[in-house]
């Protein structure tokens, strides 16, 4: 009876065996090729040559750190849908922006959001499941409608009020400020305050208390260049904490868990008040009602601490800005709120209900939102089954697609020629396409920024403290530096000076 000797060599070389390997993927390479040219449903889609083959196109750009402004040049240059990569496609009308951003049936997250946090445990941002995200924004929206801003006004008074007082020593020092730098910082301590009842001290310190905001900086760099490639995540992650680069926070975790503690303590003592519960108080009542667990705790105080500071900061940078370079803006703006005060509706600080009967601050926030958008990625969403028709043609299901806030709200056909300059009167125009078409710089949907309220409180409880006592000089005429990765962040100074000094 014969054998076969499995140990007998077989006439295959490793040369053989690369040779194979070289054929298959020289093979794979020209199906690919050929079915990019001819068989691509959606070939004919315009967009740069190389967005066509590969996703390093984008990553390049993303690389760059002016991505914010590749968005909007690529609509100019070809029209209301341009192809990103070869299966992401980005839209730059309104209408478009409502189909991919619906309330009913919406379209589920990319695996781009996934880069945002621990792959094995997932946030409220990073969640893709529609149901699950559903179900966890449920339990705690209660703690960000516009009727609980009224219990977050005090805490912001107190920030308020130690951010005028060190304007106030930058003044007398004449001393030169990083602007953008320190309203991350009152950001920062504005968002403890309401979230913890505790600010982190970087306003007072003039520092970044805990390596805070290198480390969302941090987080926002490595999503904005990961999350183009989100299959190499699980791997990096791993691999940035064995580095140590997810070190730091220590200081900040403790004290967040110190507040959630005494406060805790307080609620089971009956020692709090109903009319002035902080958020933190808030959130523990909903836990020991059952009504949210530790997971929801963590979406919702982490959520506050990671994206409302870097949002709110960027888009105070961003107003005073616009507002110190433009002094007509500021004139009337000024006017505005001197007039006020002078006959009683605008108080010292000014309260959130004053804030928001002020039209041309809210004309100047609104614009600041739409030149100035703090995000400056596009927002990824999956087509499902069934496809999907935008821009007049049909996406299959499993293509990518998605807005960028910087592309829609610079489109000249809705927002006119002067769709990139800094003009707040166009939001008090009477019939300016401005007036009914909805922002997006909080996003849209049922993935819109959960804590947009609790910004605009931020936003217009401070910026009349500001403007109403201070001129900010800048010392040389350089525009502004801005950096993209996954936030637009800004640098520029300023020398702050009591007001008419």
């Amino acid at each position: 009876m014969s054998g076969v000797d499995v140990l007998a060599p077989t006439g295959l070389t490793i040369s053989h065996l690369v040779f194979a390997a070289g054929v298959l993927a020289a093979t794979a390479l020209v199906w690919w090729n050929f079915y990019v040219l001819f068989l691509d449903p959606l070939r004919d889609v315009p967009g740069p040559f190389w967005a066509r083959w590969t996703r390093l196109w984008l990553l390049n750009e993303i690389s760059s750190g002016q991505s914010h402004l590749t968005f909007p040049k690529l609509h100019d240059q070809y029209g209301p849908v341009v192809r990103i990569t070869p299966d992401l496609y980005s839209f730059n009308s309104p209408e478009d922006q409502k189909k991919i951003y619906k309330l009913k049936d919406p379209l589920a997250k990319t695996a781009y959001y996934e880069t945002g946090g621990d792959p094995g445990v997932p946030n409220i941002f990073t969640i893709c499941d529609e149901k699950e995200h559903s179900d966890r924004r449920r339990r705690i929206a209660s703690l960000y409608t516009m009727t609980s801003m009224v219990h977050y006004e005090e805490p912001v008074d107190r920030m308020n009020a130690l951010c005028v007082k060190k304007f106030e020593q930058f003044a007398k020092q004449k001393k030169r400020v990083n602007i953008p730098q320190f309203m991350q910082y009152y950001a920062f301590d504005v968002i403890g305050e309401i979230s913890i009842d505790s600010s982190f001290g970087m306003m007072e310190n003039e520092g970044d208390v805990d390596n805070m905001v290198k480390i969302a900086h941090s987080a926002a760099v490595y999503q904005g260049h990961v999350g183009i490639v989100p299959e190499i995540h699980p791997l990096f992650f791993q691999l940035r904490k064995m580095l140590g680069y997810l070190n730091g926070g220590s200081a900040t975790q403790d004290l967040v868990n110190r507040q959630l503690e005494n406060h805790h303590q307080a609620l089971k003592a009956e020692k709090t008040d109903p009319k002035q519960e902080p958020f933190i108080t808030k959130i523990l009542k909903l836990k020991d009602s059952g009504k949210v667990d530790d997971l929801h705790i963590f979406d919702a105080i982490g959520g506050n601490l990671a994206a409302g500071s870097d949002t709110t900061g960027i888009t105070l940078a961003a107003v005073f800005y616009y507002l110190y370079r433009n002094p007509d803006k500021l004139a009337t703006l000024r006017r505005e709120i001197d007039d006020g005060a002078a006959v009683g509706e605008v108080s010292d600080p000014v309260t959130f209900k004053e804030a928001q009967n002020l039209q041309y601050l809210g004309a100047v926030i609104e614009e600041t939102l739409r030149i100035h958008s703090a995000a400056g990625y596009i927002l990824e969403r999956t087509v499902p089954k069934g496809g999907v028709e935008l821009a007049s043609r049909f996406f299959p299901e499993g293509t990518h697609v998605g807005c960028q806030s910087w592309a829609l709200h610079r489109n000249k056909e809705v927002y006119g020629a002067d769709a990139d300059e800094f003009r707040p009167e166009r939001f008090l125009e009477e019939g300016n396409p401005a007036t009914t078409v909805a922002s997006f710089a909080f996003g849209g949907g049922t993935r819109a920024c959960i804590g947009k309220n609790i910004s605009l409180l931020e936003l217009s409880k401070v910026i009349p403290q500001i403007v109403r006592r201070f001129d900010l000089v800048f010392v040389d005429e350089k525009p502004w530096e801005l950096y993209t990765s996954w936030f637009v962040f800004a640098r520029y100074s300023c020398e702050v000076r009591l007001r008419g000094e």
